[in-house]
């Protein structure tokens, strides 16, 4: 293993160690995921660092229009779907945070501001198995998220398997 490699690795382990991610919640449904009918490819985009955004208090004015922007932003950038959380934050935050916010924990591997949105689209699919379970059945989702931020999808799956094994056994 080479220096760079072991330096990167390191460089992993000691993010996923810090990374308190804000994701996740045992105590409510999942909202239903909206298809943003992009027709864009995903890309790469780098956040501009002084994004404006209006108050949390001028957009909740306006709650659908704040749900269309999200939409859009969204879309915009070949996003498949609105990920539920992000719905879910609209009581919060303004649509620019949260759509910042999201891309930037799940879709960003370092400070630069470099987004993938191919792993965004990714990381949305995790969620929307992870969300068909927890409509049936509640339970903390913040590994799952924390594992996908950390862009280590295998632990995301095994800890969505796990979780849909344990609706298998209720059935039984």
């Amino acid at each position: 293993m080479s220096f760079e490699n072991l330096k990167n690795t390191i460089k992993i382990h000691v993010k996923y160690m810090f990374n308190d991610i804000k994701y996740g919640d045992d105590s409510r449904k999942p909202l239903e995921y909206i298809a943003t009918h992009t027709k864009k490819s995903a890309i790469y985009f780098t956040f501009p660092s002084n994004l404006s955004s209006l108050s949390l208090e001028n957009t909740s004015l306006f709650p659908m229009l704040s749900r269309v922007t999200l939409v859009n932003l969204f879309k915009s950038i070949g996003v498949e779907s609105v990920p539920e959380i992000t719905l879910y934050y609209l009581n919060e935050k303004t649509p620019f945070e949260i759509f910042e916010n999201f891309c930037l924990a799940f879709g960003s591997g370092s400070e630069d501001r470099v987004v993938d949105v191919e792993r965004l689209n990714v990381v949305i699919s995790y969620l929307k198995k992870m969300d068909s379970i927890r409509e049936e059945r509640l339970f903390n989702s913040k590994p799952i998220y924390t594992a996908l931020a950390n862009r280590d999808f295998e632990k995301a799956n095994r800890l969505i398997e796990k979780e849909r094994n344990i609706d298998d056994k209720n059935v039984i």
